[in-house]
Formats: C-alpha cells, structure tokens, sequence
C-alpha cells in the first residue's frame, strides 16, 4: 500500500515539476525580453518597440488557458459544459503566441541611433519566446485530446489548430482585428471572416499557408526532440540498473 501511494504521488510529481521547470524558462525568456526592451528605450530615448511588451502579455494568456483546461479535464464535474468553454477561449487567443513572429516587418522602421543587428536581435528573441509560448501551450491541449480522444484524434487536433494558427495570424496583422473582437462583436466578424473567406486573396492564402505549416513544423520538431530526449534518458537508467 505505500509503495502504491509513493508511485501515485511521485507520478503527480513529476508532470508538475516538469510543468514548473518550463515556465520558470518561459518567464526568464521573458524578463530578459523585457531587459533588452528597457536597453532599447535607453539608447534611442522612444518607446517605438513598446507593442512588443503588450504582444508578449497576450501570448502568455493562452498557457494560462491551457492550465485550465487541464485543470478542467481531470474534473468530471461539468466537464462536458467546462472544458469546451476552456477550450474555444484559449483557441480565440492562441494565435498571439506565434504572431510575434510577423513583428519583424517592423525592422523596416528602423531608428538610426539603434543598431540593425540590436533591433532584429530585439524582435527575435520577443518572436521566440512567444512561439515557445504557443508549443508549450499547445502541448498541454495536445495531451487533454489525447488522454481523451486518442492519439490520431490528438494529432488532427494539432494540425487543425496550426492551420487555425496561421489564420489568426493573418487576420491580426492585416485586418488588424483583436481575440476579443470576436467576443464583443460576433456577428460583425461573422459576417467579414465569411466575407473573407469567400473572396480570399494570393497573399493571405500563401501567407496563412506558410504560417500554418511554419508553426506545425516547429511544434511537431519541438515534441519528437521530447521524445527522443525521452527515450535515451530511458534507455540509460534501464543500463544503470
């Protein structure tokens, strides 16, 4: 019965140490963005790159997101009312995790006292931690469909979610709409999105295209280097013993 109780919680453990590792990573990628922006301010005396900060907040909305409906989906109480609310609202804010990445068109307004090579270093790392903000999302919603659906179900899930991705992305960068736009005025965006979507254009096809597939590669590398990190920490401590 103890040993029993000890494998129950050293399995709760691990997920939760695993879990607090890599936010506690995020959140240094984050302070050291921050830090860099600061930099900027200083050299320049403008607050030019300032939408970078407020692009960071939202991507870190969807993990949080993505915890509840973790949270949720260990819950049998109201889970089927719950979970699908969890679900659609970290999906309407999912896609400001990876736009950072369209944030280097602003490399064009470059400021004289700024270097180039400090401003595209500036926008990168903002870029990056928010696209590991969107895998390390994703991942977590993965694994709820997974646990629940199986694993083809778990898989389509994430190519639906990457190609939704790059949509998104595309309509928050030239539309210029917010996640919550479609919240506080829902028949107003049906109406466009159907609009759009019946008079679609050569670049927003090619650019939620690359976009899509940009993000589904990341993530799926992301997780088979998970993997095989796994497996080889695996196969060491089955030779150690």
């Amino acid at each position: 019965m103890i040993e029993q109780l000890r494998q129950f919680y050293g399995n709760q453990v691990k997920p939760f140490r695993f879990r607090l590792t890599i936010i506690g990573l995020l959140a240094g990628a984050s302070f050291v963005s921050v830090i860099l922006f600061q930099v900027r301010v200083k050299i320049s005396g403008t607050l030019d790159f300032a939408f970078l900060i407020w692009n960071l907040f939202l991507a870190w909305l969807p993990l949080g997101m993505s915890y509840i409906a973790s949270s949720f989906s260990r819950q049998r109480r109201y889970v089927a009312l719950t979970l699908p609310l969890a679900t659609i609202l970290w999906l309407l804010f999912f896609p400001n995790a990876p736009y950072i990445l369209t944030d280097l068109f602003h490399l064009r307004h470059q400021i004289k006292d700024v270097p180039l090579w400090y401003d595209t270093l500036l926008i990168n790392w903002f870029a990056w931690t928010g696209v590991l903000l969107g895998v390390f999302s994703l991942f977590i919603m993965h694994d709820i469909v997974r646990r629940s659906f199986g694993r083809i179900a778990g898989w389509l899930f994430v190519l639906i979610v990457s190609a939704l991705c790059g949509v998104g992305i595309y309509i928050g960068r030239f539309l210029r709409w917010n996640s919550w736009d479609v919240i506080l005025h829902p028949f107003e965006r049906m109406r466009e999105m159907l609009y759009y979507a019946s008079h679609p254009s050569m670049q927003s096809i090619i650019f939620i295209s690359v976009f899509s597939a940009l993000f589904a590669f990341i993530y799926i590398t992301t997780y088979s280097f998970g993997l095989l990190f796994q497996e080889h920490a695996q196969s060491i401590s089955q030779d150690n013993t």
